[in-house]
């Protein structure tokens, strides 16, 4: 599988930078706390709903986030922000729901997407049962993403039009 490079990092201190805020009011407006934006490098791996929660602070669309990290999207204040669009909340449910539809119209089997993707069969059978509750990791939404032949703001695209 072709992994491209993604830099949440940079994504997010580019709304960060947008938004004019402290950190600390940053976090705030955000509800996260400030520490997971001070701890935040290159490494960083978000889940899904903090990435929904940083887009929200300057009402920016979650593939926006993507095309930032994917660097396909350069911005450099809020007068070239292409993609201001209130975010819909994406529940860990519809998003379970999205990644199944999404397999089955790739004609692909749970086997063959855990192959592609190197996640456990079992793991995602439970998610699209809806037996995982938990938020998932952006670097496992990629591995889901790139299976189906698709970039994270693509991915991010189709979950938003439907939200």
């Amino acid at each position: 599988m072709n992994k491209y490079h993604l830099s949440y990092y940079t994504a997010l201190q580019t709304i960060l930078d947008l938004s004019g805020l402290t950190i600390d009011d940053f976090a705030d407006k955000a509800n996260i706390s400030s520490s997971v934006i001070r701890h935040a490098d290159e490494d960083w791996n978000p889940k899904f709903d903090t990435v929904e929660r940083i887009c929200s602070v300057i009402n920016i669309s979650i593939s926006s986030f993507f095309l930032i990290a994917e660097h396909k999207l350069s911005i450099k204040n809020s007068v070239t922000l292409k993609y201001v669009i209130k975010n819909n909340y994406i529940s860990v449910k519809f998003l379970n729901e999205k990644l199944q539809e999404l397999r089955l119209n790739s004609n692909m089997s749970r086997s063959q997407l855990s192959k592609k993707t190197g996640i456990n069969k079992a793991n995602i059978c439970n998610r699209e049962h809806s037996k995982i509750t938990n938020k998932i990791l952006c670097s496992t939404l990629e591995k889901y993403a790139l299976s189906f032949g698709l970039t994270m703001s693509e991915l991010c695209e189709i979950l938003e039009k439907d939200a």
